[in-house]
């Protein structure tokens, strides 16, 4: 399928096995029992779900093997209406799983990934013509000319983070930001790219490295800088079951306000909202449609300055 697609999302499917519920972390040589056990394909499919769900017409450039959780993932995409016009069939088994557990409003993942991960074909900008690249943090040299193929090409770029041990001085860090147009690390991210103690500080040592950083603080919220001013959304309250995935939704939410022409205040609203509703289900189960984020939206803020298209 070719024309314009709202979204490009580039990056790896995982297939996650998500236990909730604990009543206190794993540790070793101890042994706990959770409440709830979903299994469903993670890692950038929860961007592509996300999206596709807000009504954006979304392609996922990601590479499946002939492993069962690539085929997890397959008939999942096909279930869920994910656009597989970027998927690269590999002839080999790409296993890439992730065993996140969740308690007490945190998180965390026990990871294997077979095998190198190789960016997008440079190909398929010009087939899709995509507005925005959801970019992985992702700084390989292939995955660098990736992005700067998109950026030649016009195409708006919001680069996310991840939990990997970069900083502001390893090697295409600051490179990979400059090339956004949005850059949204998390709260722990932020810290540790910048080095410093607190998340005011590591937002300011952001600012100027993209036009938009924005900085994902969980139940706080999220603050940006943008054009030079400071924005602030406080988190809504709502029964959090499990916050697998909600950075991915959050962005997903931020990218749909952005395409239908909101302002920067409407489209952290609607990171926010969205981010914070995939919480109150298991992994991206939660993840609203367009209906349900813009009647949450509205709750939120009774006037918005722009209407989502349901």
């Amino acid at each position: 399928m070719s024309g314009r697609f709202d979204v490009l999302v580039a990056g790896e499917y995982y297939c996650d096995l998500i236990f909730s519920d604990l009543d206190r972390p794993p540790v070793l040589g101890g042994e706990v029992f959770a409440d709830g056990l979903t299994i469903r394909p993670g890692g950038c499919y929860n961007m592509a779900l996300g999206l596709t769900r807000l009504g954006l017409r979304t392609a996922w450039a990601c590479d499946l093997g002939t492993d069962r959780f690539s085929g997890i993932v397959r008939d999942a995409a096909k279930a869920d209406g994910i656009d597989a016009s970027a998927f690269r069939e590999l002839h080999r088994s790409l296993q890439q799983v992730s065993v996140a557990f969740s308690g007490a409003g945190e998180r965390g993942f026990i990871t294997y990934r077979e095998g190198a991960l190789r960016a997008p074909d440079v190909g398929l900008l010009e087939q899709l013509q995509p507005k925005w690249l959801l970019q992985t943090f992702r700084l390989e040299p292939d995955w660098m000319a990736f992005m700067r193929a998109a950026k030649a090409a016009g195409v708006s770029i919001y680069g996310d983070c991840n939990g990997e041990g970069a900083d502001l001085e390893s090697a295409g860090v600051r490179e990979f930001i400059g090339l956004c147009d949005v850059f949204s690390p998390n709260e722990a991210e932020a810290l540790r790219l910048t080095g410093t103690r607190n998340a005011e500080a590591a937002l300011q040592a952001l600012a100027g490295l993209a036009p938009v950083i924005v900085t994902k603080r969980g139940p706080q919220g999220a603050s940006a800088i943008a054009s030079g001013r400071r924005h602030d959304v406080r988190a809504p309250a709502v029964k959090v079951v499990d916050t697998v995935g909600a950075g991915d939704a959050f962005a997903a939410g931020f990218i749909a306000a952005a395409v239908r022409g909101g302002a920067i205040e409407d489209q952290l609203l609607s990171a926010v909202a969205c981010g914070s509703l995939s919480t109150t289900g298991a992994g991206n189960s939660a993840n609203p449609s367009a209906g349900e984020l813009a009647a949450f939206v509205a709750r939120l803020s009774p006037t918005p300055s722009y209407a989502p298209t349901v």
